[in-house]
């Protein structure tokens, strides 16, 4: 399957109609920051990295779980160490009116770190943690659908949140700074430091050296939450991974080129690398 006129004005429809009727910020307003990232783009991780260096700072118990919601929580999680900096984690996308910096100072929404990765990488481990819920291969996968209602995260829910957020990040650049998961990678201590001073944590070097030094993949895994579905954590291989043909980058590409405006320096255009990590 090709991409048609059908996709991106179905994209662009579903995009307007979610878009002017998502409030969620609003409610999601009391705290000192929240992370707002894509789906398996390395939440657990930062989350996980930041909230040992909190714990180690304020001399807190570190996180129970990996997922650190007891430090860094979703919008509906209780409050654990009210001694802590509120910060919250959720992958919600701003109104198109709270993109612009007067809007979000005028109603009190905190600061925002938005992690973001290549949303080839990002959807072939998404497929791979939902596959048997889904119950469709991989190609039908990738096509996604546009009106949102088969997949948790698809490609089209992916180009929503990376323009939704790709606006509030030009608009208001002292307010919304990008994290990008292959940078995060990269420089792991830098890019804890920057999420740290955007945050205005004030977090010490030992603090930040302690959260790295806490957060590799063998002590994560060890923290699973049982209530909670596997997949947080990618220990294993590539073997068993998605392999996207030739028409699925075709079809990522071509939808990117006609329906994202922002694109974070990826190139869609180009091979894929494939990181499973």
């Amino acid at each position: 399957m090709t991409l048609t006129f059908d996709h991106i004005l179905g994209f662009h429809f579903h995009a307007w109609r979610r878009g002017l009727g998502n409030f969620a910020l609003l409610s999601q307003r009391d705290c000192v920051g929240q992370i707002a990232s894509m789906h398996q783009s390395g939440t657990h991780w930062l989350k996980f990295m930041l909230a040992n260096a909190l714990s180690y700072q304020h001399g807190t118990p570190p996180p129970a779980y990996n997922h650190a919601n007891d430090i860094i929580g979703g919008p509906k999680d209780a409050i654990v160490y009210p001694q802590l900096p509120r910060l919250l984690s959720s992958h919600s996308m701003p109104h198109p009116l709270f993109t612009f910096a007067s809007m979000q100072e005028r109603l009190g929404l905190p600061k925002y770190v938005v992690l973001v990765r290549d949303l080839r990488a990002s959807l072939a481990s998404n497929y791979v943690k939902w596959r048997a819920r889904y119950g469709v291969d991989f190609s039908t996968y990738v096509r996604g659908d546009v009106r949102g209602r088969a997949y948790n995260s698809d490609l089209w829910w992916t180009l929503r949140f990376l323009n939704a957020w790709g606006d509030a990040a030009v608009r208001a650049p002292q307010r919304v700074a990008v994290l990008r998961y292959e940078d995060l990678q990269a420089a792991t201590t830098a890019s804890l430091t920057r999420v740290a001073a955007h945050f205005g944590l004030e977090l010490s070097a030992a603090a930040l050296a302690h959260g790295v030094a806490q957060s590799d993949k063998s002590t994560m895994a060890a923290r699973d939450d049982p209530q909670r579905p596997p997949g947080a954590v990618r220990v294993g291989g590539d073997e068993a991974q998605p392999r996207y043909s030739e028409d699925d980058l075709a079809f990522i590409a071509a939808a990117t080129q006609r329906c994202l405006r922002h694109h974070f320096g990826y190139d869609y255009s180009r091979p894929f690398a494939a990181t499973w990590s």
